[in-house]
């Protein structure tokens, strides 16, 4: 009897562990995968899930094999997505029964066109972000407008929307009709981690090779040279680019030169695109929305340079919120403020920055002059800058939004020297030099963007460029006796070269299936071009004699520009997708219209969701030039188009490349490319300043060059962490007939440039910026003889006989290897009234190796030569105070 309750008892204890223990369910293995493996499953309502699991434990396994053992034996069949996983019914060909009967055919499903705009929670509208329909896979990517359209079968869709930096977004879409919908993401505050798998724009998914996307986020390192953030040194640190001499803002693509980049500003050209001859770069960082930078496999949208294009576009403003900040560096400080004009329909957006070492310098002379009133020599020198970028958006329907963009940018320098001397003979002498320099842009641009269709989106623009650069300089002598001017010697010389441009552009953009995304448009400039308009007036004598010399000269050059485009980016299947188009131009100068038709082909090959391989053919052509003789941005440099004793600059280039993402975190690719160029224009004797603009076309020599490449990069981001490599191998040659019978090496012909950056957010309340840099020395021309000419006219030595170099070939020297380490911190606090304060500091060349500025070429008492380096920029610490309201 006891053994009977004994055994009745256990039972009762062991009843709910066995209840407890049940085997456990497909659902339940599909659950601990999204918990574990953040991997979303898609699937039917109607679907059996909670069937038991009879197989063995799939932790340690991959996911792959997971669903493998999961799914084994069921009619549950998986396609996998990314980190998405659609499931459905397997249908066994034994299964289905012959009709033997005919039987009523269903109705067959309708597409309808969802479009609309993606943007964020202030309504500013987003750029490449990506919209994806879960369940078929098909996916769209925003314009420059954030504007979306694809086409889907009826029924209810279940849609994301991701864009990096924000929180991905899914919504359920009744899709019955035609739709026009708006979605709104949020900014996420942490560096999340990005599935570039589901990034449409990302290297690893989108056709075009050579393009990189740059965010505010992204120019707004820890790191800020003198403490301003900068768009150009932002870009010098991607691979195949080149940044000439050090501090200035130079870009040199694939080879190209600096005036081979297309810069645009809400799509209107800006041609100075530096400060401070380079120190500083042209852009207002906080107004900043988005960057696209093309270094090869050109869309069919973009024409007239032959290197890169660099498409900046700028923020609308809050339509819901007023907010700006106040920076403070070491040299400049910015001010921006945005907000609505009316809530939700008009917005605003204006930034300010401007250099303030006038406003030390001024006193500073002053006291100076002061302070040595015995001293006859009284000085002064002032420098300053400034951007202004205004914008007003005005939104008055779902379907159309109209936009006035403004920009300004100027450099102004100023130097005076006043020289006074008074004699014991009651005679005196006064000595007065000036020189003003006055130099920078002003672009306006009228917008509007109009949906005509659910899947025809336009956009319409008036531009107005204004490019001005202008010197003045005064020498003014003047002998008194007693106080009455007895002899006087003046000369004034003022120099003006500027550029006007008027137009307009018409973009249209068709999506007539999510297998086609049609771009086409047409855009017209009216340029006209004064180089060198000088003046000089110059008077000198003795009392009342005096004699006046005035001259007056002036170019002036009218061009029109046409530009036809279109192009086809087509996803042929899950595997193939391919982009081309053709950019058809003509260039009207004279007399003469030159017509040129260039064919872009990008190509893209994805056996597998991690891997693809890419390949394009894009040609360019280039009908504007930019003179000069320094490596600097000079006030002195001009614009000018080609003549009709000219050709226009054209190239070719083909690229290649395979991108690998083996999980969530890294990215990987390798590029390789080829680029021809022709008809590239060099000065071919003149020395000075001021190049000529009369006559230029018959000064220069026309040449061509040869680059070629690989490009390595590596790309890991975490929560807290991201860490980016690139590593570049390039050659650079170019030929002048006229100058050098054979190709010979460019001086920016670095061979290797290596570029390792880290960032780091340490603490919620400090940030960490590294980057290392490195690149193979410039070259230079050094003489490699130094002989004795023969006599003229019977070529035998004579007392009188001269010595001169030998120049082996151009650029036959290295200069040592560049290398610098850069460091900078953000501090983050807020106020007690909820205003967020920032401090930064930041290390240029934190371990001090002083790189060749330029090298001298000496000569010893053997005749043997030998050089002298000269390097000068040490550590640089620079600090800024932002803060937000």
């Amino acid at each position: 009897m006891k053994l009977r309750k004994s055994t009745l008892f256990l039972l009762l204890l062991l009843l709910p562990l066995a209840l407890y223990a049940k085997p456990k369910t497909i659902r339940q293995q599909m659950e601990w995968l999204h918990q574990t493996r953040k991997i979303n499953f898609v699937y039917d309502s109607s679907l059996k899930l909670d069937i038991p699991y009879l197989g063995p434990s799939i932790k340690g396994t991959s996911i792959h094999h997971a669903l493998e053992l999961i799914f084994k034996g069921t009619d549950i069949g998986y396609d996998v997505k990314g980190n998405y996983v659609l499931l459905k019914l397997k249908v066994s060909p034994e299964k289905v029964l012959p009709e033997r009967h005919p039987v009523k055919q269903k109705r067959e499903r309708k597409s309808y066109t969802l479009s609309g705009y993606v943007e964020d929670e202030n309504g500013e509208t987003l750029i490449n972000a990506t919209v994806l329909d879960i369940s078929t896979g098909l996916a769209t990517m925003t314009n420059s407008s954030g504007f979306f359209s694809i086409t889907l079968l009826e029924g209810n869709r279940q849609i994301k929307c991701s864009y990096i930096g924000f929180d991905d977004l899914e919504e359920s879409v009744d899709l019955k009709s035609d739709r026009h919908f708006k979605f709104i993401l949020h900014e996420n505050a942490k560096i999340k981690e990005v599935v570039v798998t589901g990034d449409l724009n990302s290297a690893l998914m989108s056709t075009q090779t050579g393009k990189h996307s740059f965010s505010q986020h992204d120019i707004k390192t820890e790191f800020s040279l003198l403490s301003s953030p900068d768009v150009v040194k932002t870009l010098q640190r991607t691979s195949g680019v080149a940044d000439g001499v050090e501090l200035a803002s130079g870009l040199y693509v694939h080879g190209g030169n600096n005036d081979e980049n297309l810069f645009l500003i809400d799509g209107s050209p800006l041609y100075q695109v530096n400060h401070a001859m380079g120190l500083f770069s042209a852009f207002n960082v906080d107004m900043i929305k988005n960057i696209d930078f093309y270094k090869g496999g050109f869309p069919a949208r973009y024409g007239g340079r032959l290197s890169s294009v660099v498409d900046v576009r700028t923020n609308d403003g809050d339509f819901y919120h007023f907010h700006g900040n106040y920076r403070l560096g070491l040299l400049d400080g910015g001010f921006h403020l945005e907000g609505p004009i009316r809530k939700g329909k008009t917005s605003f957006n204006i930034g300010l920055r401007r250099s303030w070492l006038d406003l030390l310098t001024r006193p500073f002379f002053m006291i100076y002059n002061h302070s040595n009133a015995t001293d006859n020599d009284k000085i002064s020198l002032n420098y300053f800058f400034h951007d202004l970028n205004a914008k007003v958006t005005n939104i008055f329907n779902d379907r159309t939004r109209l936009s006035l963009s403004f920009y300004s940018g100027m450099d102004k320098l100023d130097s005076k020297d006043k020289y006074m001397d008074d004699y014991d003979s009651g005679s005196s002498d006064k000595d007065i030099s000036k020189n003003n320099y006055h130099w920078g842009n002003l672009n306006m641009v009228i917008l509007l963007e109009h949906q005509f269709s659910p899947q025809l989106f336009a956009n319409f623009s008036a531009i107005y460029t204004n490019n001005m650069a202008k010197f003045d300089s005064q020498e003014d002598d003047r002998f008194f006796n007693n106080q009455t001017q007895t002899s006087v010697s003046f000369y004034k010389h003022g120099y003006k070269s500027t550029i006007n441009d008027y137009g307009y552009r018409m973009a249209f953009d068709y999506r007539p299936s999510p297998h086609h995304h049609i771009r086409f448009g047409h855009d017209f400039t009216w340029h006209v071009f004064s180089p060198q308009t000088r003046s000089q007036v110059s008077y000198s004598g003795n009392g009342n004699d005096v004699d006046t010399i005035k001259t007056f000269s002036r170019n002036r050059h009218i061009a029109q520009e046409y530009n036809f485009y279109a192009e086809d980016e087509m996803s042929l299947n899950t595997h193939w997708s391919l982009n081309e188009g053709l950019n058809t131009s003509l260039f009207n100068v004279g007399d003469k219209t030159f017509a040129d038709v260039d064919p872009r082909f990008a190509i893209k090959y994805q056996p597998t969701g991690n891997l693809s391989f890419k390949a394009s053919l894009t040609s360019m052509t280039q009908f504007i030039h930019k003179i000069s003789n320094s490596f600097l941005e000079l006030p002195t440099d001009y614009w000018i188009p080609t003549t009709e004793r000219l050709k226009p600059m054209h190239s070719w280039q083909t690229t290649v490349g395979m991108y690998y993402v083996p999980n969530r975190y890294w990215l990987f690719s390798l590029e390789g490319y080829y680029k021809q160029s022709r008809h590239l224009l060099q000065y071919a004797s003149w020395s000075g300043l001021e190049p000529p603009a009369e006559r230029w076309d018959r000064m220069v020599m026309d040449g061509k060059g040869r680059y070629y490449g690989f490009e390595l990069d590596a790309c890991y981001k975490s929560d807290n962490l991201q860490l980016q490599g690139s590593y570049t191998l390039s050659w650079n040659q170019r030929k002048y007939a006229d100058f050098y019978p054979d190709w010979y090496y460019d001086k920016f012909d670095n061979r290797h440039k290596v570029n390792l950056s880290a960032r780091w957010k340490i603490t919620s309340k400090i940030a960490a910026f590294a980057d290392w840099s490195y690149h193979s020395g410039n070259h230079i021309t050094v003489p490699s003889q130094w002989i004795n000419t023969p006599g003229v006219p019977d070529g035998r030595p004579s007392d009188d006989q001269e010595s001169e170099f030998v120049y082996e070939r151009p650029n036959n020297f290295t200069l040592p290897a560049y290398h610098r380490l850069d460091l900078g911190f953000d501090f983050h606090h807020t106020t007690k009234h909820g205003h967020e304060r920032i401090w930064n500091l930041s290390f240029y060349n934190v371990y001090c190796h002083l790189n060749s500025m330029y090298v001298e070429v000496k000569q010893n008492s053997k005749g043997q030569f030998y050089t002298r380096n000269h390097a000068y920029l040490p550590i640089i610490p620079s600090f800024s105070y932002t803060i937000k309201f």
